[in-house]
């Protein structure tokens, strides 16, 4: 009975069509199998690569553990998925030819390429891949750029695989697609690219644990009108050099009271006075743009709004529970000691230096609250901290690599693990009074545990070597190479970071997950700018604030073309963005003259709230709705500028507005003394107050049109009152232009 089950088989083997086919040297699993799972979907999130898997056999999720999954589909029920006798018969191939029912539905058919190495490795006996099997190195997408003379062009890629043993292979076949911007550019499942609109995107291509994308350009139809626009500076030439190949026309410069006011609000969270307006607007001094912007960024006022910025990436946020180490004493002492450093110019690199490596009383050395505020817990978790750091300081999102392999970027599982080993000596004790905490690092601490086998993973940078921290404090270790000038992640990251800051949007964007699949819009702007930050202005804020400002790109005015009126991301014209909450507020409460009430500060304005007015009882709803970070998480993208229905009905119907004009108004009061029944001149300082500028002709006609002819106080009072609540609920004044 034996001898004839066996004869069988070899004659099933022997006669099936695919069989006969041209024998192939040894049918790998890691090198042929894995990636077909990957490339049908088997071992995704929604499929057998769900936490639990799916329909009772689960598979490593983007096939992070190949050797998980050869047990689990030969050994974990043996015979049940797999057939070696009768290969064709094995439920792996009758389900994802849809033969037995599936729940995934047919994947493809017996004559395709997939079913044919499926069906060769189990005639082979599906046997485990030797010891020297060459592991893949990396992956390149041909051609790197594609460039389409019109839209409705198409081409395709193609993907090659190098491995550990010099060998390549063409993948295309086994790869998964995307694009950045389906709208400008669509890729489908066999890599054929196509052109949909003029713009500029990426594709990307995913073959095991790697992602490598093509730049693609979608010219406009028509001939180029491109005229030269003058450069500033080095950034001028970079943007204009993407524009002229997407032949996108810049819009002209700004007019000097867009500028004044767009430059006032970035550089120092406030608006230009009317004293500022007069001056600046009735000098002839042809360099008054760069005066103005060197006189903005000398002031404290910028330091302040830089502080408020990095305390909501910080999360800075004390509480009443003096166990927590999370005091409202301990936030006030680490967000003034952060103002302080912005005051003094601190550089960047040696601000975070002192963060990572913060130790001893979180109330007295203000910097170790860097580590209980980041973590906002009872103990500190390696790995969640691991995850905040990277956040932080490289931009970075490594969550993903904490279960498997990072299935858009190239952070594994092991570098993961690697990284969370710098983390985990760390260790936090009460100090001698209850609001005190005391940090602490362990050099003996064993390094973190991979997840999979429970190996220790040794101390490894992410995407560096691994450092000898023998008897040495790792996060000095960490923060040396962190803070390095030639560390392009943390350059970069922070150069993002202070671009979005004046753009309102990143050159990557969002400004914290920068991964290979969310590519920067200008690569060469992006890099400049991270060298210069670095290795030019070493690390200094102010000074690669000011090459920005001073940026023709900058300047731009906000009206656009024909050309660049669909641009979103290559900075061709200014961009409307509303303030932060705590600067629209210090706006309103400039422009109306009027002191708001404010708790926990002894200082006037909302962006010198330490924990970022969460407490202040009188103002919190403001904030809130007007999109503050609640400080959760340090995730940039707490803090919103989305319009909403709550803020206008807020504006119209809320105190903020109408306790300064009605219940203690001080300006229009003041105004009306000192210019008594005299319209023009109060509605013109209404105006420069709140939108940097005098009303146009239009504006006058109806204005004055509605003035009351009449010497009633009560009455004038009313209409200055209707105007500037008006000039305070109008876009102008709401959206930074």
């Amino acid at each position: 009975m034996l001898r004839f089950v066996l004869l069988l088989g070899f004659t099933l083997l022997v006669v099936h069509p695919l069989a006969a086919a041209e024998p192939k040297a040894s049918t790998s699993f890691k090198l042929d199998v894995m990636p077909v799972f990957m490339k049908y979907g088997c071992n995704s999130g929604d499929c057998h690569g769900a936490a639990r898997g799916k329909d009772g056999f689960m598979l490593s999720l983007f096939g992070y553990d190949p050797e998980g999954d050869y047990y689990r589909l030969l050994e974990e029920h043996p015979g049940r998925r797999v057939n070696l006798v009768a290969p064709s018969e094995s439920l792996l191939l009758q389900k994802a030819t849809g033969n037995v029912t599936h729940t995934g539905g047919k994947l493809f058919t017996e004559q395709d390429e997939a079913y044919r190495l499926l069906f060769q490795w189990l005639a082979e006996g599906a046997k485990p891949d030797p010891e020297d099997t060459p592991t893949i190195q990396g992956i390149r997408v041909q051609p790197s750029v594609i460039e389409f003379a019109a839209p409705g062009q198409d081409t395709a890629v193609k993907v090659m695989a190098s491995y550990s043993n010099g060998s390549q292979r063409d993948v295309t076949r086994w790869c998964r697609f995307l694009s950045s911007n389906e709208a400008v550019v669509g890729i489908d499942e066999a890599g054929n690219v196509s052109g949909n609109r003029a713009g500029g995107a990426h594709v990307f291509a995913r073959f095991s644990r790697f992602t490598e994308g093509s730049e693609v350009v979608v010219l406009p139809r028509g001939e180029s009108n491109w005229t030269q626009p003058p450069v500033n500076n080095y950034i001028d030439s970079l943007v204009f050099a993407k524009l002229q190949k997407l032949r996108i026309e810049p819009s002209p410069l700004a007019s000097d009271e867009h500028f004044l006011r767009r430059v006032t609000i970035d550089l120092t969270g406030t608006l230009p006075t009317p004293d500022e307006y007069t001056e600046f607007i009735t000098s002839t001094d042809p360099n008054k743009r760069s005066a103005k912007i060197d006189e903005l960024i000398a002031r404290e006022d910028f330091a302040e709004l830089w502080a408020a910025k990095w305390g909501e990436w910080l999360r800075i946020k004390g509480d009443t529970n003096p166990g927590s180490g999370t005091s409202m004493k301990a936030a006030w002492a680490f967000f003034y000691w952060l103002r302080d450093q912005f005051i003094k110019d601190r550089p960047l690199d040696e601000l975070v230096a002192d963060l990572i490596t913060g130790t001893g009383s979180n109330i007295r050395n203000p910097p170790s609250n860097f580590y209980t505020m980041v973590p906002q817990a009872g103990s500190i978790d390696p790995g969640a901290l691991g995850k905040d750091v990277a956040q932080i300081t490289l931009g970075i999102r490594t969550g993903c690599a904490e279960c498997h392999n990072h299935p858009f970027d190239r952070w594994t599982m092991d570098d993961y693990y690697g990284w969370t080993s710098f983390f985990t000596g760390i260790q936090r004790k009460r100090g001698r009074e209850a609001r005190e905490m005391l940090i602490s690092v362990d050099v003996t601490a064993r390094p973190a545990k991979h997840l999979i086998d429970g190996t220790e993973m040794p101390h490894r940078f992410l995407g560096g070597e691994a450092p000898d921290v023998t008897d040495r404090d790792p996060r000095k270790v960490l923060a040396t190479w962190m803070t390095a000038k030639e560390n392009r992640l943390f350059r970069r990251n922070l150069a993002n970071r202070i671009w979005h800051h004046f753009f309102g949007r990143g050159i990557v964007e969002p400004i914290d997950d920068i991964r290979i699949s969310n590519p920067p819009a200008n690569e060469p702007l992006l890099e400049e700018l991270g060298r210069r930050l670095a290795e030019e202005h070493g690390y200094g804020l102010r000074e690669l604030a000011r090459d920005i400002c001073h940026s023709r790109t900058y300047q731009l005015s906000a009206q656009t073309n024909a050309s660049n009126q669909d641009d979103e991301e290559f900075f061709s014209h200014a961009r409307l963005r509303r303030p932060r909450a705590d600067v629209l507020f210090d706006c309103l409460s400039q422009a109306l003259e009027y002191q708001h009430r404010m708790r926990r500060t002894s200082k006037t304005k909302a962006v010198d709230l330490f924990d970022g007015g969460q407490r202040d009882d009188y103002n919190a709803y403001f904030y809130s709705t007007f999109g503050q970070a609640p400080r959760q998480s340090v995730c940039a993208c707490e803090t919103s500028d989305d319009a909403k229905l709550s803020q206008a009905l807020h504006l119209i119907n809320g105190d903020t507005i109408e306790r300064a004009l009605s219940r203690e108004s001080v300006l229009i009061p003041a105004l009306m003394k000192t210019f008594p029944n005299q319209p023009r001149p109060v509605i013109e300082q209404l105006y420069i107050r709140a939108l940097t500028r005098k009303p146009s002709e239009s504006e006058w006609e109806a204005l004055l049109s509605e003035w009351p002819d009449t010497m009633d106080v009560k009455q004038q009072l009313t209409f200055y009152n209707n105007v500037m609540w008006s000039l305070l609920n109008s876009s102008e004044f709401l959206f930074n232009h």
